[in-house]
């Protein structure tokens, strides 16, 4: 009898050795696809954004050679003006061409810590906007009952 129940202990522990083996190696594969899966969106979600990125870039500097003629056509100081301002847009298309997501997030960090009142304000005025937004939307959705 006890060589019987041994036996049944033996092949019990076998069972559930080989059940957690082979979860562990599903577990393992699974791990393995989710990572796949992230790793695909990212590079998807990447080359969105740089194709955007560029489009940005190529439209900012259509508008500063807009900008540039329209000014020589104009008086001297008009010409200045649009000068500069072509300028400037040109260094945003150049900043954006030349810097990925990760960069503008770090400079928009920095200027956050360098200009914290600024940014609480901005922070609190989308958030209020966006939540009049979503208020307007879900009242919106609302009947009124019908003898009104």
């Amino acid at each position: 009898m006890l060589e019987h129940a041994q036996a049944n202990d033996s092949k019990y522990w076998r069972n559930t050795l080989t059940t957690l083996h082979t979860l562990t190696e599903q577990a393992s594969e699974l791990g393995q696809e989710a990572k796949q899966s992230v790793e695909e969106l990212g590079r998807s979600a990447g080359k969105k954004l740089d194709e955007a990125r560029d489009e940005t870039g190529g439209a900012l500097h259509a508008a500063a050679s807009s900008v540039r003629s329209t000014g020589r056509q104009s008086s001297k100081a008009i010409d200045q003006c649009s000068t500069r301002t072509a300028d400037r847009l040109d260094a945003t298309a150049s900043y954006i061409e030349d810097h990925d997501l990760g960069d503008a997030l770090t400079g928009l960090r920095k200027f956050a810590r360098r200009h914290l009142t600024g940014s609480m304000v901005v922070a609190a005025t989308v958030g209020f906007l966006a939540g009049s937004a979503i208020s307007r939307v879900t009242h919106s959705c609302v009947r009124a009952p019908e003898g009104r």
